[in-house]
């Protein structure tokens, strides 16, 4: 069975303290598994403008692989155990 590979969206502000700790649980469970991870600061122009307005009041926000997984809090052992579902069977389940 091929493996899928994950990608992570992360939707942040560079004065959000929750997408830091955000950032700083995704970069550990990264050392656990791999997979890529894009950051997106939702106040430039990097951002697409769907996700700006969707997303605005709502930061951080995680997708993987394009789909929505989970806002605000990002519990270390539930983000790797999103990413493991996601490789193994191609499922995506929104945590919040």
């Amino acid at each position: 069975m091929a493996t899928r590979k994950a990608a992570i969206t992360l939707y942040s502000s560079s004065t959000c303290s929750l997408c830091t700790t955000a950032r700083e649980a995704i970069m550990r469970v990264q050392k656990k598994t791999p997979f890529s991870l894009t950051v997106l600061d939702i106040h430039k122009g990097e951002c697409p403008k769907e996700f700006r307005d969707k997303y605005i009041f709502d930061v951080p926000v995680l997708h993987l692989n394009d789909k929505f997984l989970m806002q605000h809090r990002v519990p270390e052992e539930t983000l790797l155990e999103a990413i493991k579902l996601f490789e193994t069977t191609g499922k995506i389940n929104p945590k919040y």
